[in-house]
C-alpha cells in the first residue's frame, strides 16, 4: 500500500476542489454529515471495482441512508467504550474523569480497529448484516495485517491532527469539517485497497 496514492486519491479528480467543498459543507451540519459520510462510502465502492474517482453528488437521499447505516455499524462495535464514555462523565472526580477518558480513548481505538473492515465489508456486500460477519473480517484484516495497521494508524494520527485544528475559534471546525471530509475519502481509498487485496 501506497500510503501517499492514497492521501493525493482525493485530487486525482478532475472536479474534486468543488466535490470536496460541496463535501465539507455538508460534513459542518450535524445529521446532514451522514450524506458526505454516504459519500465517502460510494467512493470506497468505487475505489474496490478498480475506479480511482470520486463519485458525483446526486441520489442524496441513498448517500444518506448509507451513511446513517455505516454510523451505527460503527456506534454498535464501539459500544462499550460508549458505554463506560457516558459512565466515567456522570462522576464527580476530575480524577477519575480524566483516567477514564483516558481508558475509553484507549478502548475506542482496539475496538475500533475492525471497524475499517466491517464497513469494507458492508459497502462490498450492500449488506447491514455483512458487518459483523466477523471471521470473514478478522481473516480478511489477519491477511493483510501489516498495510492495515499501518493505515489505521495514519489514519488516527491526522485525525488527531484535525482534532486540534479544529479547536481553533471560529475558523477552526469549519477547516476541520473539511480536512475530515477529505480524510474520510483518504480512509474509503486505504481500505477500499486492502479490502480487494484481503482474502476471507
Amino acid at each position: 500500500m501506497d500510503i501517499s496514492e492514497g492521501l493525493k486519491f482525493p485530487t486525482n479528480d478532475e472536479k474534486w476542489a468543488s466535490k470536496l467543498l460541496i463535501g465539507g459543507i455538508f460534513n459542518i451540519i450535524p445529521i446532514v454529515n451522514f450524506i458526505s459520510f454516504g459519500y465517502a462510502l460510494e467512493t470506497m465502492k468505487l475505489v474496490m471495482w478498480n475506479k480511482e474517482t470520486l463519485p458525483e453528488w446526486e441520489n442524496f437521499g441513498s448517500k444518506f441512508v448509507k451513511g446513517l447505516v455505516g454510523a451505527i455499524i460503527a456506534i454498535i462495535y464501539l459500544i462499550i467504550p460508549l458505554i463506560l464514555m457516558a459512565v466515567f462523565i456522570a462522576m464527580r472526580s476530575k480524577v477519575v474523569n480524566l483516567l477514564g477518558m483516558l481508558i475509553v480513548f484507549i478502548l475506542i481505538v482496539i475496538f475500533g480497529f475492525m471497524i475499517p473492515m466491517a464497513l469494507a465489508n458492508y459497502v462490498a456486500k450492500d449488506s447491514f448484516g455483512a458487518a459483523f460477519e466477523f471471521g470473514e473480517i478478522i481473516n480478511r484484516i489477519k491477511s493483510v495485517f501489516g498495510e492495515y495497521l499501518i493505515c489505521y494508524i495514519v489514519i488516527l494520527i491526522i485525525y488527531l491532527i484535525i482534532g486540534v485544528i479544529a479547536t481553533v475559534p471560529i475558523i477552526g471546525w469549519i477547516i476541520g469539517a473539511i480536512l475530515g471530509f477529505y480524510l474520510q475519502l483518504v480512509y474509503a481509498y486505504y481500505f477500499g485497497k486492502l479490502y480487494i487485496k484481503s482474502s476471507p
